[in-house]
């Protein structure tokens, strides 16, 4: 019995390389069909509307909208529609954003043209296609955390934005211990960046 075939949405602004990547998947894959190619997030919006694809392959360097939000105006509207984020960017935070919004499948750029098809037939049949570091972000995102009661204490004032003085006022300690507090915070949990921090400290503090 011949397998469906799986319609493609390409969302990259550059022409070029999605001209490249139309050629190259159909003649990589008989089951694959690029039914509509955009450059920007509201050209992709109303192509999918019409098109009705079963993925959507989406860069995420996009201006003056990004890939990531492209998944999360769409995904609502069209939840049947699959994600495979294919991008130059390998840091877990953007890694982290896309698969907050719903992006299934993940692959960089410096990939070849094999491994795209498997993974786009990977999140078709409904199976995640996630690189190690970003398994690992997930995966220590999730664990409970395990701090020092200073540390929560410096993790709740984090997530209400304050800075390092800010908070070294507050707890009346040096700027430099909240500094180090932070960075065995990061290092504990894969944070890599403040803004990766500032995201933990605000879901960790929620009520």
């Amino acid at each position: 019995m011949a397998l469906s075939p799986i319609r493609v949405l390409i969302v990259d602004d550059h022409p070029v390389l999605r001209d490249s990547l139309v050629n190259l998947l159909m003649a990589c894959s008989p089951r694959i069909q690029v039914v509509a190619q955009a450059g920007n997030v509201q050209d992709a919006l109303a192509l999918a509307e019409q098109h009705l694809p079963d993925i959507v392959l989406t860069d995420l360097q996009m201006k003056p909208q990004s890939g990531i939000d492209l998944i999360k105006l769409l995904n609502p509207h069209q939840p049947a529609i699959r994600y495979v984020v294919f991008t130059a960017l390998t840091d877990t935070e953007s890694l982290l954003q896309a698969f907050d919004a719903g992006a299934q499948g993940f692959l960089t750029k410096d990939s070849d043209a094999q491994e795209l098809v498997k993974v786009i037939e990977t999140v078709t049949a409904g199976v995640a296609y996630y690189p190690a570091e970003l398994q690992l972000a997930i995966s220590n995102r999730q664990k409970k955390p395990v701090m020092t009661p200073r540390e929560r204490e410096v993790l709740t004032l984090v997530a209400k934005g304050l800075t390092s003085k800010e908070i070294a006022r507050i707890l009346v300690i040096d700027p430099r211990t909240v500094d180090v507090h932070r960075a065995n915070i990061r290092q504990r949990f894969g944070l890599e960046s403040s803004a990766a921090l500032l995201r933990f400290a605000i879901e960790s503090t929620a009520p």
